[in-house]
């Protein structure tokens, strides 16, 4: 997913514009629960059937980091088929975690956030579930022999003020979505969801919208469903650029490990486009990509984990404020409803949709 890095780059523009005032609000906050809730089991005998299983004659493993064509093709099939067998299920569940650290160098300092994010979706049969939120951390200074040094109280509430943050979205029928960022949403419209009891916000009311907004508003390639928006499916792009791939016979697993282009900007275009949108500056490199995901043998995803850095120079670009985020985010999935019993998720969500 790409919320994480396009909110620590964020991160770095608000500690820019923090530098630049004086002081900032008081943003009362709570500790966010990180566990990805043990998600991961083996698909059921159904859900397995109705996914498209990996044709193994296009398979070529390696146990070591190689540039061999033959294996990076195998690569680039796995991600395509996994995130098309998630588009067409009819039900999983996911959940995930992201750290991530943001610097910036102003004056002489490197002044260096923090940020914890968490988030779980559902999808059964039309009905759609999304629910993250964000916390600032921490803030530290990091002088040049290495050691750390503090942040102003004022600086990190700021951060906090800019950056803390409640998303929901739900949708009844995979056509019409409602979407709040503020806390605990209109009962009419988000139904029950309940406050993930993160941030405190004034009760707004929830945006309405049909599914074609939502997913170009979203920045997701095909769908809603989908875990990766890379680009590939241009056959005139490179999109991987070096990987390993293994198999693990008892369990049915497939492992690989990548990294992503970042030098083409059409392989991550609608990322680079989300950024653009939310940070306000153009002068950005997405500087590294790297994934580490597990597939079943019948083409479901098991676990996605996305470590990435990106590197801005900040705006006004007369400053010439040099900022980084390094990320990592990691998401598990199930596609048997017993497992939302282990989820931590709202008892009514549970309810309704193990009856």
């Amino acid at each position: 997913m790409k919320k994480i890095s396009i909110t620590l780059i964020v991160i770095v523009l608000a500690l820019s514009a923090v530098l630049m005032c004086a002081c900032g609000p008081k943003v009362q906050s709570t500790e966010a629960s990180l566990d990805f809730d043990n998600l991961g089991s083996r698909p059921n005998a159904q859900a397995a059937a109705n996914s498209t299983p990996v044709d193994a004659s296009k398979i070529t493993l390696s146990s070591e980091e190689t540039t061999d064509q033959a294996v990076l093709d195998s690569i680039e099939y796995l991600l395509k088929l996994s995130n098309q067998n998630n588009i067409d299920c009819d039900f999983f569940a996911a959940a995930a975690y992201g750290t991530g650290e943001a610097k910036i160098r102003f004056t002489g300092q490197n002044i260096v956030g923090n940020m914890d994010i968490r988030e779980w979706r559902m999808y059964d049969n039309g009905e759609y579930f999304f629910d993250s939120y964000g916390l600032v951390v921490g803030g530290y200074t990091l002088k040049e022999n290495g050691s750390k040094g503090g942040v102003p109280d004022s600086l990190v509430s700021l951060i906090s003020g800019v950056l803390n943050y409640t998303e929901r979205v739900y949708s009844p029928d995979g056509e019409t979505f409602y979407k709040s960022k503020e806390g605990k949403a209109d009962s009419e419209s988000l139904i029950k969801f309940p406050s993930l009891d993160a941030i405190e916000y004034k009760k707004p009311k929830a945006q309405k919208t049909d599914v074609d907004t939502y997913i170009e508003e979203n920045h997701y390639r095909h769908s809603f469903k989908e875990f990766t928006t890379d680009n590939l499916d241009d056959e005139n792009l490179t999109p991987i650029t070096s990987g390993k791939l293994t198999y693990d016979e008892a369990n049915g697993i497939y492992t690989l490990e990548c990294e992503v282009n970042c030098e083409d900007e059409r392989i991550l275009d609608l990322s680079i486009k989300s950024m653009k949108q939310s940070s306000g500056t153009d002068i950005f490199k997405y500087a590294k990509k790297r994934l580490t995901i597990e597939i079943w043998e019948c083409g479901l995803v098991k676990s996605y984990i996305n470590i990435n850095r990106w590197e801005a120079t900040l705006l006004p670009t007369s400053l010439k404020l040099q900022g980084a985020s390094e990320n990592f985010y990691n998401q598990a999935f199930t596609y048997n409803k017993e497992d939302i019993k282990i989820m931590v998720v709202p008892d009514e969500v549970k309810q309704s949709l193990m009856k």
